[in-house]
């Protein structure tokens, strides 16, 4: 399967910038309040507000193995669509690893956002000089996800059962990984 064309899709990906501070709020609460999301963050825990995340891009984009990218739709105005996060380690024994997080807006899923940001913090990863492993952690019941991450190279590490528990039930997550 080749790589998607965000050119003829209406919608690219780039670095993020801090003022795309509150499109990527946006993204991120919608996401967080779907019914059924897969992200380990529950509605009323992201509280983060524009000028923070301005802030927090500003001073992470300084950092040697920590990276944003976002798709972002070719209409005007432009919103945030997808955003993908690489966090580098600061301890110098693990400055090489940067774990991975990755949001899609629904209407969006299944159009190569994913595979598009994942294929960026790969390349910038591969490009650093620092980072050596990416790793992330997905919920089993992520089957989509799973086969993304497997698509670009991620492979399963480990299984940590009854990690997360939602709505009375237990969930299982799953390690992967991606060494440069």
């Amino acid at each position: 399967m080749s790589a998607p064309n965000p050119a003829d899709s209406g919608w690219s990906v780039r670095a993020a910038l801090p003022g795309d501070a509150a499109s990527i709020i946006a993204l991120v609460s919608a996401v967080i309040a779907e019914p059924v999301n897969n992200l380990l963050t529950e509605p009323g825990e992201f509280t983060m507000t524009e000028e923070q995340e301005r802030v927090f891009l500003a001073e992470q984009a300084i950092r040697p193995n920590w990276a944003a990218f976002v798709a972002i739709t070719d209409q005007r105005p432009a919103r945030v669509v997808g955003l993908v996060t690489a966090d580098g380690k600061q301890r110098r024994a693990v400055r090489h690893c940067a774990s991975v997080g990755l949001s899609v807006a629904r209407e969006w899923r299944r159009q190569g956002v994913g595979e598009a940001l994942m294929r960026r913090v790969i390349a910038w990863a591969r490009e650093s000089g620092v980072v050596t492993r990416l790793e992330l952690e997905v919920l089993t019941r992520n089957a989509s996800a799973i086969r993304l991450y497997e698509r670009v190279g991620f492979q399963r590490e480990g299984l940590r059962r009854h990690a997360l528990l939602r709505h009375g039930d237990y969930l299982d997550e799953l390690f992967m990984a991606l060494l440069l």
